[in-house]
């Protein structure tokens, strides 16, 4: 059973606008996803991707930012499917819901990213 869906999309410019803020990279992202970044060059589609996708897990649990935006980490496996951590209240968040598994999307081309996530209960 579904129990949430969201979805986001961004202008890649504006995360690159942003990144030059280091404050930004450090208040939105996790170490481990920082690191992810720089593995693949700090590619401004592939952070405005990670952008889009905690926005859309966000909308799905119905939470807007109360969540907190570290709470929420978009990571990678081996084969470069991402997937989703969640920490503190946004783990909270989505057992209040009655949700189990957060599934997650990103697409991106040059000028926009987008993220997709539905929440299974």
């Amino acid at each position: 059973m579904i129990v949430g869906v969201g979805i986001d999309v961004i202008e890649v410019e504006r995360v690159k606008k942003a990144c030059c803020n280091l404050r930004f990279l450090q208040r939105v992202f996790t170490e481990e996803e920082l690191k992810h970044f720089e593995k693949c060059g700090n590619n401004p589609q592939t952070i405005a991707g990670n952008f889009a996708a905690k926005e859309a897990v966000m909308k799905a649990m119905g939470t807007g930012f109360n969540v907190g935006w570290k709470n929420i980490e978009i990571l990678r496996w081996s084969n470069g499917k991402p997937y989703v951590n969640l920490y503190d209240r946004a783990a909270h968040q989505l057992s209040y819901i009655g949700g189990k598994k957060v599934w997650i999307s990103i697409s991106h081309i040059k000028e926009l990213a987008i993220a997709q996530a539905i929440i299974e209960g």
